[in-house]
């Protein structure tokens, strides 16, 4: 545990994101609780040990912490397991995040993690296939495994796209990089 704790520690640090204990604590217990049911419910594709999970999952969710800003209502559209919203809804609690999974089994998974850590997002348990299906408009869209360009249009006007988009439907407004990621911050 002392490994995922430090590389947390170091991460968090070379991102410019100051975490008290508690928060450490809480983004400790997701990793756990990522790997024990990842084996029951297959959370993410690969066999990843807790460092590995660490390094190439949970780090690269909290990239855009610095463009976040205050009271923005936040949707991590496709959520899966959570790694874009639990990071960032631990060390933003003050954040509106909203995680949207169709599959059932996932969103068992997110609203177990909601208890587990107390945390206070909100879980939605549907398939979108256009803006109409959701009862609320969000200020930006984060997209880890989803292309940004199935995102229906009007949910909102910016989408944080954890990839280097390539496409020609959307405006890139800036990116980030960070280590070998590239986030783009794409105009909806």
């Amino acid at each position: 545990m002392f490994h995922v704790k430090h590389s947390l520690v170091e991460g968090l640090k070379e991102l410019g994101i100051a975490a008290d204990e508690k928060k450490l604590q809480s983004l400790i217990q997701y990793i756990e609780e990522l790997i024990q049911w990842n084996d029951r419910i297959n959370l993410f594709s690969r066999r990843l040990n807790k460092e590995e999970l660490t390094e190439k999952l949970i780090l690269p969710s909290l990239i855009p912490y610095k463009i976040i800003r205050m009271g923005e209502k936040l949707l991590d559209f496709g959520a899966g397991a959570g790694l874009v919203g639990i990071p960032l809804a631990v060390i933003l609690p003050e954040a509106s995040i909203d995680l949207l999974e169709s599959t059932a089994k996932k969103a068992t998974f997110l609203r177990h993690i909601r208890t587990t850590l107390s945390l206070d997002i909100g879980i939605i348990n549907q398939f979108i296939s256009n803006s109409k299906d959701l009862n609320h408009r969000y200020d930006t869209v984060l997209a880890r495994a989803v292309d940004p360009e199935g995102i229906p249009p009007g949910i909102s006007k910016r989408i944080i796209y954890y990839g280097e988009y390539k496409g020609d439907k959307l405006k890139l407004d800036a990116s980030i990089e960070w280590k070998n990621w590239k986030i783009s911050i794409l105009l909806a």
